[in-house]
């Protein structure tokens, strides 16, 4: 991340975060209490990702219909234009790994995987593993 210095009302100088991952800044750290006993993801309320060869498929529990499947970085500046109340467990999400494949699926499924991973890392975003179906 980017900082560069602000003025302040005060004529101080303080860094201002500008770099593209802004979450961490207004969503409030994953609490582990709220969503470890989540076992089923029907009962997950944070957004829900299943990535998929194609891309990845992002699942707000709000959404009333489906996002169409999107890049890694696409997910990204998804997540970050979500609502705090999208958010109830605080900055974290569920990744689960598409289990229906096609042959030929399976390297650009753990190319998407990886790459997620690695943007939600650098966001500060929480990741819980589900299984795959």
């Amino acid at each position: 991340m980017a900082f560069v210095s602000c003025a302040q009302p005060n004529g101080l100088q303080r860094p201002a975060d500008t770099g593209k991952f802004m979450l961490r800044n207004r969503i409030p750290p994953a609490d582990p209490k709220k969503y470890n006993s989540v076992f089923d993801a029907r009962n997950w309320q944070n957004p829900y990702l299943m990535v998929k060869a194609n891309g990845i498929d992002a699942r707000p529990i709000s959404a009333a219909t489906d996002v169409p499947a999107m890049s890694p970085a696409d997910v990204m500046a998804y997540l970050e234009k979500l609502p705090s109340n999208t958010w109830p467990y605080g900055l974290v999400v569920a990744v689960s790994e598409n289990g229906v494949r096609a042959p030929g699926d399976d390297a650009p499924i753990k190319k998407n995987t990886d790459e997620l991973l690695r943007l939600l890392e650098e966001a500060g975003v929480k990741v819980k593993l589900w299984p795959s179906a």
